[in-house]
């Protein structure tokens, strides 16, 4: 055979080999609907300025020249001063449009969210509970990190996701840092730290690292710490923003479009602003009067949402009935809209999202089921989800789960030992609930979604008072 010959073969054997990688890579991978993967709700960690956790920053950020262009290949994202450019090819915050926000762990890659669709049925592998003492070192994370509103993020900038909690009442805050399959090791966060009810991240002074915000049940105060890329540390010192009350819920965002992270908390007849600054400091405290009960509860709704599509944030809120301030750009709002949504009791079973992708906000109440149809205060559609067995004290979840491009909703029910996951179908049904066991008895606090192991599937972490659980996305 000629050496011409040879040559010839080798070519052909190498192009026959990127047809079948360039196929079994399409074949993993979906593009994602607009906005399908912004979540809103207090859970979420898909946005460092509109949700109360963070995704860490765009690999391509810059700022707009002085009329506002951007470099060849970016994009400008935000308004005002907030302006940034982005790459959309790679930002997971803004992948292929502005907004576009990638789940926690699901990289962007040439304009579209690399999560993998589901070629069958929804499946999960659960792996071991933990509900038994964190010893503070090595990889001995069996106490419960069991904080009422945890968070999700890559918080030692390994690409691995993490997560932060507590290790339960008076006990010390951890953080687990994840291995990449699902597992994790334990960090810890505080020497003494009782009773948190509430984390939340984002980068607060722009260096790329997440920052951790968290209150606790007790104290009346905010606690703040910076990551400072320390591996043996990961946080430095820690900064308390005192309250007049405990507060019962914290939120970050940046509400005046100057470019900065606030930081808000609810408290009782009122919400407590600080305004961000570069150096990820918060000046003197203002004051917002708001309709929160008093005794204000262990728990309140509290997110930052455009629910008037006019470009900007607003605060909605509420310990019983939904309540809103709509904002006016500049960290200062319009008089309190005040609702006659019911919201019950627990913060966490009401969740945001754009289930009909009409670009309004949709809204999941746990007792009573989705409203569509935004309008206002008011909603067109009540959906009543089928076989829908929340309970007040448990917790809704919304993600994609499934990689269709559409949101789906994720509850449970305390009677029995397992979660349901809800389909949705893009247009604002739900196909009847896929059941899935899951360890132990008690209510359960929250969901947590992302890749944990880097398989472009979303997976879960079930939170409750005396553990948490990891269930591992198997779908075909």
């Amino acid at each position: 055979m000629t050496a011409m010959s040879i040559r010839s073969l080798l070519l052909l054997a190498i192009i026959v080999a990127m047809m079948e990688w360039l196929a079994q890579g399409c074949g993993r991978t979906s593009l994602l609907a607009p906005g399908a993967q912004k979540s809103l709700g207090t859970q979420a960690a898909t946005s460092t300025v509109t949700s109360t956790g963070g995704a860490g920053t765009s690999p391509a950020t810059s700022q707009p020249t002085t009329n506002g262009a951007c470099s060849t290949g970016l994009t400008a994202c935000g308004t005002g001063v907030a302006t940034r450019c982005y790459d959309l090819t790679l930002s997971p915050e803004h992948c292929g449009q502005c907004r576009g926000a990638c789940a926690p762990g699901i990289a962007c890659q040439l304009s579209k969210c690399r999560q993998y669709q589901c070629k069958g049925a929804l499946s999960f592998k659960a792996l071991p509970g933990i509900y038994t003492a964190l010893s503070g070192n090595s990889d001995d994370y069996s106490k419960s990190l069991s904080s009422y509103l945890p968070v999700l993020g890559d918080f030692d900038g390994d690409g691995t996701l993490d997560f932060v909690g507590l290790t339960g009442i008076l006990a010390p805050m951890g953080l687990l840092l994840g291995k990449g399959d699902g597992t994790f090791r334990a960090h810890a966060v505080a020497p003494a730290f009782s009773s948190a009810w509430s984390a939340t991240a984002a980068d607060l002074n722009g260096d790329g690292r997440l920052d951790l915000s968290s209150i606790t049940k007790d104290e009346v105060a905010v606690t703040v710490r910076l990551g400072n890329g320390d591996p043996a540390t990961l946080f430095g010192p820690a900064t308390t923003y005192p309250t007049p009350s405990p507060p019962g819920s914290l939120l970050l965002a940046d509400l005046d479009d100057d470019g900065h992270v606030d930081m808000v908390a609810a408290e009782p007849q009122r919400l407590t602003l600080w305004r961000g600054a570069p150096d990820g400091r918060f000046a003197e405290p203002v004051d917002i009067p708001a309709g929160l009960a008093a005794p204000v509860p262990s728990r309140v709704f509290l997110v930052a949402a455009d629910w008037n599509q006019d470009g900007v944030l607003d605060l909605l809120f509420g310990s019983s009935t939904l309540r809103m301030l709509l904002g006016r750009g500049d960290g200062t709002f319009d008089e309190e809209i005040a609702c006659g949504l019911a919201l019950g009791e627990n913060a966490s079973g009401n969740v945001l999202a754009d289930f009909d992708h009409d670009g309004k906000i949709d809204m999941v109440v746990g007792t009573t089921g989705v409203f569509l149809g935004m309008n206002g205060c008011n909603f067109s559609t009540l959906v009543s989800l089928p076989d829908w067995r929340y309970m007040d004290s448990e917790s809704v979840g919304v993600a994609d789960l499934n990689g269709d491009g559409n949101p789906d909703i994720v509850t449970g029910d305390s009677t029995a030992d397992e979660i349901s996951v809800y389909l949705g179908d893009g247009h604002g049904g739900f196909a009847s609930p896929l059941r899935f066991p899951i360890i132990g008895e008690q209510p359960y606090e929250t969901f947590l979604m992302g890749d944990l192991n880097h398989d472009t599937k979303l997976d879960l972490i079930v939170t409750r008072p005396d553990g948490w659980q990891v269930l591992l996305n198997t779908c075909p």
